[in-house]
This record gives C-alpha cells, sequence and structure tokens, in this order.
C-alpha cells in the first residue's frame, strides 16, 4: 500500500470518528436540554417563596440555545435593592444574555427568576416593570426628543388604585387573584398526586395549605381594587420635563435624532428608561459607542442618576475600568460561568483565579513561573523571594481541599451522565456473554461488538466537555506531590512594585532588586517601566521623580502584601 493510499485511509478514519464525536456531542447537548426543559416544567409548577432581603433574585438560571449550545450555566446572583451591579467580561461570555432574562428577552430554560418578591420567569417583559438601555440607543428617528422619551409610557397601562368621587379607594372582591391563586392550588394538588417523596410532598402540602388560606381571605374579604389606565398627558409632560432638567437636555426636547451628537443620544435613551419610574435599570453596554473623553464624562453621570434616583441598576460592560470605577458589586463572568462576585476592592485585591487576576487591572498583573519553598518562592532563573507567609502550610491545605472537591465533582458529573452508564452496563452485559461458553464465530462477534462498545464509551466520555475538564483536573492533580516543591505561579500588579525611593507602604517589602530598563511609558505623573526579570518581561507602574533612561538600571521592590500565589493546574488562588 502506497504513502499517498494510507494517508487517504488515516484521513477518512479522522473524519469519520470527528463525525462520529459531533453526532454524539450534539446528542448529550440535546439530553441535557430536553432534561432541563423537563425539569423546568416541574419546577415552575411549585409555589416559589422569594429569598429574604434580595430586591433581584436569580437561583441556578442555565441558558440554552435551540441549538443546544449552552450560554450560561447556574447563574446564582442576589441583589439588594439600589445596588449598582455590573456584569463584565469578554465578548460571548453569558453577560447580555443575562440581562436579557432577566428583561424577559430571552426565556430561561432552568432556574427562578425574581423581581421585588415577585416570581418573574413568566411575566411579559412589559409586567416586570424594568427599564432597559441599549447599546444602539434604539431611538426612533421620525419622533423628535420629547415624543421618544415619552413614548414608552403612552403605550403603557399602569396599575391605577380605584377611588370614589371622594378620593377614597373602592373595595371589592379581587377575582382576577383569587382565579390565578386557585390554579397555582390546583397544579400544585396534581405534584402531590404524582410525588413519591414524603419530605417533598410535606412541602407541597404545607404550600396548599398557605395558598387556601389566602384565597378563604380573599373571598371573605373585600380588598382595594386597581384597574389598567394610561398615563395622563400632564402626568407624562412633567415626568418627561423633569428627566430632560436632569441630564440637562431640555433645549433638545424639539430636535430630531439625526441633529444630536453621540452624547446627547445616550442622554435621550437614559431619559426614556428614567421617565418610567421603573423598579430597575438594565443597560447593556450603553457607552461603547462613545469616545474615550465621553465615556468618562457619561459613567460619572450615570452614577449621579442612579444614586440621585435611588435605582437599582445592573449594567453589562467589557470594560474593566467601567466596572470598577461604578458598580456596587462586580460579576467577572467567562465562557457563561460566574468567576467572582465582590465590591471592587475586593476583586481587585483578592481575584479568586488568574483569569480574574488578569482581566481586572491595567497593565495586566505581572505572572511568573515558581517553585514552593518553606516561605518563598523560587523563580526559573534561581532568585529567590522570602514571602510574609508559611508558604508549605498554605498549598498542603490547597491540594488537599481541592482533590477532594475535584473528585467529588467527577463523581456528581457521572451520576448524572445517563449516556455513560448506559453504554457501561452494555459493555459489562458484552463481556458476561464473552465468559459464557459460545461458539468461535459468536466469541470473534461478540469480541468486535465489545470493540465498538468500548469506542463509543470513549467518544461519549469525550464529547461531555464537562467531564472531560475534571477528569484532567484530577489526574494532574493526582500527580502533585505536596512534600516536595510544587509548581506555582506568582503574581504581583504594576503598582504593588515600588522604586526604592518611594515605597508606598507601612507593610513588609523584598529585597531590593537591580533591573535593566528596556522600554519606558511615561503617562503624565507616572511611568510604565519595562524590564527583564526572571528571563521574563515585567511592568512597574512608578512615580514619575526622575528621569529615566532606556538601558539604565532600576532598584525595585516588592510589596510583600499585595503578592499572590496561584495553582498551575486549576488557576485559582493559593494566597
Amino acid at each position: 500500500m502506497s504513502k499517498e493510499t494510507q494517508k487517504k485511509i488515516e484521513g477518512n478514519k479522522s473524519k469519520q470518528i470527528e463525525k462520529t464525536f459531533e453526532k454524539r456531542n450534539l446528542k448529550l447537548r440535546t439530553r441535557i436540554y430536553n432534561d432541563m426543559i423537563r425539569r423546568q416544567k416541574l419546577n415552575v409548577k411549585k409555589l416559589k417563596t422569594a429569598p429574604e432581603n434580595a430586591f433581584i433574585s436569580l437561583k441556578n438560571v442555565n441558558k440554552i440555545y435551540d441549538n443546544k449550545v449552552q450560554a450560561v450555566y447556574d447563574f446564582n446572583l442576589d441583589i439588594k435593592e439600589h445596588e449598582f451591579i455590573v456584569l463584565v467580561g469578554p465578548s460571548g461570555c453569558g453577560k447580555s444574555t443575562t440581562l436579557r432574562m432577566i428583561a424577559g428577552l430571552e426565556d430561561i430554560t432552568y432556574g427562578d427568576l425574581f423581581i421585588d418578591g415577585v416570581f418573574a420567569n413568566d411575566l411579559h417583559p412589559k409586567d416586570r416593570d424594568l427599564a432597559m438601555v441599549f447599546q444602539s440607543y434604539a431611538l426612533y428617528p421620525h419622533m423628535n426628543v420629547r415624543n421618544n422619551m415619552a413614548f414608552g409610557i403612552k403605550i403603557r397601562k399602569v396599575p391605577t388604585l380605584k377611588v370614589d368621587e371622594k378620593g377614597q379607594p373602592l373595595l371589592g372582591k379581587n377575582k382576577k387573584l383569587i382565579a390565578r391563586l386557585k390554579k397555582q392550588s390546583n397544579s400544585l394538588k396534581k405534584n402531590a398526586r404524582l410525588s413519591e417523596n414524603e419530605e417533598e410532598l410535606k412541602e407541597v402540602n404545607s404550600q396548599i395549605s398557605e395558598l387556601q388560606a389566602a384565597i378563604n381571605y380573599l373571598e371573605n374579604n373585600d380588598v382595594e381594587i386597581y384597574e389598567e389606565k394610561h398615563v395622563s398627558k400632564d402626568e407624562i409632560k412633567n415626568r418627561v420635563d423633569e428627566a430632560a432638567k436632569i441630564l440637562q437636555i431640555d433645549e433638545y426636547l424639539n430636535r430630531l435624532p439625526k441633529t444630536l451628537s453621540g452624547g446627547q443620544k445616550q442622554r435621550v435613551a437614559l431619559g426614556r428608561a428614567i421617565v418610567r419610574n421603573a423598579k430597575v435599570f438594565l443597560m447593556d453596554e450603553p457607552l461603547s459607542n462613545l469616545d474615550a473623553k465621553l465615556r468618562i464624562t457619561m459613567r460619572s453621570e450615570i452614577v449621579r442618576l442612579h444614586n440621585q434616583l435611588k435605582a437599582t441598576t445592573i449594567y453589562v460592560t467589557h470594560d474593566q475600568t467601567e466596572a470598577m470605577t461604578m458598580a456596587t458589586r462586580i460579576v467577572v463572568m467567562n465562557q457563561g460561568y460566574i468567576q467572582q462576585i465582590g465590591t471592587p476592592s475586593e476583586i481587585y485585591n483578592k481575584p479568586a483565579n488568574l483569569f480574574v487576576a488578569t482581566f481586572v487591572g491595567a497593565p495586566a498583573m505581572n505572572l511568573f513561573k515558581v517553585k514552593q519553598g518553606k516561605d518563598y518562592v523560587v523563580f526559573e532563573n534561581g532568585f529567590e523571594l522570602k514571602l510574609n507567609k508559611e508558604v508549605n502550610e498554605l498549598v498542603k491545605k490547597f491540594y488537599q481541599n481541592e482533590k477532594q472537591y475535584q473528585s467529588d465533582k467527577l463523581a456528581k458529573i457521572d451520576a448524572a451522565f445517563i449516556e455513560r452508564t448506559e453504554q457501561l452496563k452494555e459493555i459489562a452485559n458484552i463481556k458476561e456473554k464473552l465468559g459464557e461458553k459460545n461458539s468461535l464465530t459468536d466469541q470473534e462477534k461478540l469480541k468486535k461488538e465489545l470493540i465498538d462498545a468500548e469506542n463509543n464509551l470513549l467518544i461519549l466520555e469525550q464529547a461531555n466537555e464537562a467531564r472531560a475538564y475534571c477528569l484532567e483536573m484530577n489526574k494532574q492533580l493526582a500527580e502533585v506531590n505536596v512534600n516536595e516543591p510544587v509548581n506555582l505561579i506568582f503574581g504581583i500588579r504594576p503598582e504593588d512594585i515600588y522604586t526604592n525611593k518611594r515605597i508606598l507602604t507601612d507593610g513588609a517589602v523584598s529585597s531590593e532588586v537591580s533591573l535593566p530598563i528596556t522600554f519606558a511609558e511615561l503617562l503624565g505623573k507616572e511611568y510604565y517601566i519595562h524590564t527583564e526579570f526572571a528571563d521574563k518581561n515585567l511592568i512597574a507602574k512608578v512615580y514619575a521623580q526622575d528621569q529615566v533612561e532606556i538601558g539604565g538600571k532600576i532598584e525595585l521592590v516588592f510589596d510583600l502584601d499585595k503578592c499572590h500565589v496561584f495553582d498551575p493546574i486549576t488557576q485559582k488562588i493559593i494566597f
């Protein structure tokens, strides 16, 4: 057989394996999708109780699109009233999808959403009392500024208390609410009949009793009655005028959007949200179309408005500077998963992993491969940096906990991996038959079936990306011997490296290191000094007190309280 023929056969075989892999992968994703849809149908029938002290709450929220691609995985977040929450991360990390699920523009595949104590999964977007500001402004080109700002409340009806001629509230039976509660109660009774779990049955019966008590009260007592009505013209005019005054665009109310600058258009979009008097403002990268100078101005403008209106705001951006300067709390996302939730200070000073450490902060954190010592780390060039921590003890504790965590995680994945369980049963059955007395022909046939079944198992396991990743983590962690020096990653931010003439901490610092200046960027009162350290580029952000020269030397020290050490396998922070 010629080499060309051999290559062709191998190429066709590789394509066939890849095709089989994609087929199995799609089958697995489809099963996960269908399973989530099935579980969600049961989940939404349960009586929902909103978490305490949370104005908006997302519980185990997942999003899988119709093409079976998952965009958001187990998103959990409780937002307090008046908080300014920023979702930040690279393109495609799931932040805009999460925002759109809150807005009702995307369905939640699985999980619960609560807004102001109300279960909101099935609420129509118009009934969620949210105002959204888009990246593209979404202004109507044929309407002037006043009509653009007023349009949303002109077409919207709001619950209005019915009153008599004297202005006193009218009382009566709330038949719509009674009907809704009865429907919910009947749904729970159906679940109770199907339930075989005693604990679950007890909980469902308790929920039915609570609903029945509410129904009895409403059927026997008159309550205030509300009706859906449009906002009056005078109220609309007052709201628009007030919002325009706050945003300083009152002189543009009669202009068309095409005559406005980018910043003015952004103010109009904000104004349209303000006049709604909504419970929550949702903002999807609203400043990305503006120039750098205007973005800085609008950042402070949005924060000022948020504080003035006492709003609850959820803001999406890929710009970490916006996140750090605007947020009460930041949610860092990557590949559909939450990486860390915390205040800007917590995210910056205590990053949960390498992704957060390098994504937040400019210039990015300096990272170096090191080996562990008792209370020091050793760089690749042999330089030893003594730390003010017991490195040995912290590393041992980390790997002990991480090995157990990853082992438990793999067990959970395997327990839920139905296709793998079925394939293992098939392999066991074939092996059992092989152990029996069969003809030579049957034995050969069974051996071929076993090879095919084992190949299918391998393809199945490879197709499950979460399992493959977890399996690799377990494998690599098992090879770590904490009784010997462990490979680690050392990180320090450029601003936590000082010159020996200007040390900006009262805490412990390293001994001086004299390094060559390869490049220097002057940014007004500070330099970004590029230098060679441990055979790698290092950036130090230092005060521009003295003139520096490329090719010269600079004496630097490290702030030992601001150093970080990461695990190179899981990329999680150790300390």
